[in-house]
């Protein structure tokens, strides 16, 4: 016995949309016409990025605007879309005032350090979870599981001490810092 031509259709239409939001969910099975997934961020990708921070002559202005996340960015990285509108609001000033105070070395500091760890890592706190900051033992209960989180540092070279941050995150192919996502979700 043959299916019912509809019923067919119907079969083959749910099977392409699952296809589909399979592709967009960011970092999946690609976007659904052939295009393979992006691979997942890593140390080297990271800090490939960062290391234009310690470029001779580096933008540190124009650089760090890069790193802006937007509404949607956050609402990727928090749990609770309360929280990640919290952190949207809060986050505001900082951006406002990156022209001031932009992400930069000190003088001296040429290498980039850098550390990840999966958010799951990070709520159970295992892997490298001890290289990040101890409010991520609170914070991580409230970040999407299935995330990387970033720490990086801008060091002398031989150093492992030098300007530390925490919260970058790659969400699509594009860098994001979302950093102390502790002082957001207490």
């Amino acid at each position: 016995m043959r299916p019912h031509p509809s019923l067919a259709a119907l079969a083959f239409l749910l099977t392409a949309v699952a296809c589909s939001k399979e592709g967009s969910a960011g970092g999946g099975a690609g976007d659904g016409a052939g295009t393979p997934a992006k691979p997942p961020a890593t140390v080297e990708s990271a800090k490939a990025m960062l290391s234009k921070f310690v470029a001779p002559g580096a933008d540190h202005v124009a650089l760090s605007k890069t790193m802006q996340p937007t509404a949607a960015d956050y609402a990727l990285v928090f749990a609770d879309p309360v929280i990640a509108e919290k952190a949207a609001n809060a986050y505001g000033d900082l951006w406002n005032q990156i022209d001031k105070s932009p992400i930069a070395p000190k003088d001296g500091q040429t290498e980039v350090l850098v550390s990840r760890a999966t958010t799951d890592e990070l709520q159970q706190w295992t892997g490298n979870a001890d290289d990040f900051p101890g409010g991520y033992k609170t914070a991580a209960k409230h970040l999407r599981p299935g995330l990387t989180v970033f720490r990086f540092k801008f060091v002398k070279p031989g150093e492992t001490s030098g300007m530390a941050f925490d919260g970058l995150y790659d969400l699509d192919g594009r860098w994001v810092l979302i950093p102390k996502p502790w002082r957001i979700v207490e």
